[in-house]
C-alpha cells in the first residue's frame, strides 16, 4: 500500500505520522511546496522506525507520488480563527484543481482523500476535475465533527465515546447538522440514561459548531483530531472494514459533495446510507446543502 501526502503542513504531517504509527502503508511519500519542509518531516517520521511498523518513508515532488493507492491532499492556505471556511475558496480552488489533475494523471487508480478547506467545495471540485468515480473522491467531511460530537457527549454522560452512535451531517462548516433524534450507546437510546438531559445535548451541539474556532484561537490550529479522523478513513480503506463514516462524496441526488453516513472500504466510499431525520433536521440539512451549492457556484477554475 502506497499512500502519498500532498502538503506537509501541521495536519498533513500529523496524518502521515499517524499513518506510520498504525502501519497503514508500506510506502509513505511526503510532498510540499517547500521541499525542505517535506524533507525534514519525512526524516523526522523515518527516525521513528525503530518503534513503528516498517515502511519506506521519503519526501519528493508530485511525480514521486506515481502509482499511489491513496493520495491525501491537505495543501492550501489554513483558516484563521475569525473567518469562515468558505473564505478560503478563492485562495485554494485553483491550487487544488491543478494538484488533483496532476495526481490523477500519475495515479489513475488511486483514491483521493481531501482535507483542504473549504472541505465540501474542494471535494466537489476534486470530483469534477479528476474524472474519478464519486466513491473514489472522499472528503474528510463531518467525520471530524462527528468525532467531536461523540467525544463531547461521552464526556458529559460519562460513557465510552467509541460506544456512541451519533452523527453530524451536511457541510463541514457553519451549517453542519448534529443529529439529536437517534443518538444511542451500543444500540441503546441515549434518552434511557438516568442522567439524560435534553438541554445538555443542545448545548453540546452548540459546542461542536464552535469547536474548531475555539482550538484555533487557543493554539493556532487544529491538528490531532483532524489527523485521527482522517486516519479512521484511511484505516477503513486499507483494511476494507466497510465502516460507516460521515464522509463527503459527490451526491447526485443533491448535486454536490456533502457528508452523510457512508460505507467506506477498499474500493472507496459507497453506498451512502439513509438516516432518519426529524422535520427540523431535514430542513437544516437542506439549508446546509444549499450553502455548499452556493459556494460551488462561485468556483471559477
Amino acid at each position: 500500500m502506497k499512500i502519498s501526502f500532498i502538503g506537509s503542513g501541521k495536519v498533513g504531517v500529523a496524518v502521515a505520522y499517524t499513518t506510520a504509527l498504525k502501519g497503514l502503508a508500506q510506502e509513505i511519500v511526503l510532498t510540499d511546496a517547500s521541499a525542505d519542509k517535506a524533507h525534514g518531516e519525512a526524516l523526522d517520521t523515518l527516525q521513528c522506525q525503530a518503534f513503528c511498523p516498517q515502511a519506506r518513508i521519503r519526501h519528493g515532488q508530485i511525480k514521486d507520488t506515481a502509482n499511489s493507492d491513496i493520495v491525501v491532499i491537505s495543501a492550501g492556505i489554513p483558516r484563521r480563527a475569525d473567518e469562515p471556511r468558505v473564505m478560503l475558496l478563492s485562495r485554494n480552488a485553483s491550487l487544488i484543481a491543478d494538484i488533483v489533475k496532476e495526481v490523477v494523471k500519475l495515479s489513475p487508480h488511486c483514491i483521493l482523500l481531501m482535507i483542504t478547506n473549504p472541505l465540501d467545495v474542494m471535494t466537489h471540485l476534486a470530483y469534477q476535475v479528476s474524472g474519478l468515480p464519486a466513491g473514489r473522491v472522499i472528503g474528510m467531511g463531518t467525520v471530524l465533527d462527528t468525532a467531536r460530537y461523540r467525544s463531547y457527549l461521552a464526556q458529559h454522560f460519562n460513557v465510552d465515546a467509541r460506544d456512541i452512535d451519533a452523527y453530524v451531517i451536511g457541510e463541514h462548516g457553519e451549517t453542519m447538522v448534529p443529529l439529536t433524534a437517534n443518538i444511542s450507546i451500543k444500540g441503546i437510546p441515549l434518552t434511557t440514561l438516568p442522567t439524560y438531559d435534553e438541554t445538555a445535548v443542545s448545548n453540546i451541539c452548540g459546542e461542536v459548531l464552535t469547536a474548531s474556532g475555539q482550538v484555533i484561537a487557543l493554539k493556532g490550529g487544529t491538528v490531532y483530531a483532524p489527523a485521527a479522523s482522517a486516519c479512521a478513513i484511511l484505516e477503513a480503506i486499507v483494511n476494507d472494514s466497510r465502516q460507516v463514516l460521515s464522509v463527503a462524496t459527490y451526491n447526485s441526488k443533491h448535486g454536490v459533495a456533502v457528508s452523510l453516513p457512508t460505507v467506506v472500504g477498499r474500493h472507496g466510499a459507497e453506498p451512502v446510507l439513509d438516516i432518519p431525520m426529524s422535520a427540523s433536521e431535514k430542513a437544516a440539512f437542506e439549508h446546509s446543502v444549499a450553502t455548499i451549492l452556493a459556494s460551488v457556484g462561485e468556483l471559477a477554475v
